[in-house]
């Protein structure tokens, strides 16, 4: 686990472009190997928490639609693909100009497979983000023995990050 997900949550972070994360209390990076000693939480641990959550909850929020997504327009691909060839079997006799059209329409095809393949690519990357950062806050609590409780309910926001009402509560493992 990085030492950067304590400060993270720890009310002492201060940050530096040019250093990056910085203890407010020593002035230094952060140097402990397990547990940092010094670390305060508050506030900020309650928005990261909330934060990543959300996040991670909203992307798979998505999951029934990129799949119908990529389910959809594989279909609508073969689909033109199986036009296409039936189109260009029909009209290769006629003239040799004829061979545009078949072009054009698997043109259109294989833009649709890559609709579909993005949006499937884009939602396990997503995925995988949200999933690590989630670990990686909740690797962080683990190890001063903290878990928590958290209810999410999503207000309307169509985009950026998700707006929510959060009923967090932390509390101490046995």
């Amino acid at each position: 686990m990085e030492p950067h997900w304590h400060c993270e949550l720890c009310e002492h972070q201060d940050v530096s472009l040019k250093e990056g994360n910085i203890c407010g209390l020593t002035g230094n990076k952060p140097n402990f190997t397990n547990t940092c000693h010094k670390i305060e939480f508050g506030e900020r641990r309650k928005e990261k928490i909330v934060d990543t959550n959300a996040k991670f909850q909203k992307v798979l929020k998505n999951k029934w639609w990129v799949y119908s997504y990529f389910v959809l327009f594989n279909i609508f691909a073969i689909a033109l693909f199986y036009l296409d060839y039936l189109f260009l079997d029909y009209i290769k006799h006629f003239f040799l100009m004829a061979y545009a059209v078949p072009i054009f329409i698997a043109a259109i095809a294989i833009t649709l497979l890559g609709m579909g393949w993005g949006a499937l690519n884009n939602y396990r990357n997503n995925l995988s983000i949200a999933k690590a950062n989630k670990n990686e806050a909740d690797l962080a609590l683990s190890a001063y023995n903290i878990d928590y409780k958290l209810k999410l309910d999503f207000l309307k926001s169509f985009h950026g990050d998700p707006k929510v009402k959060s009923d967090l509560q932390f509390y101490y493992k046995e």
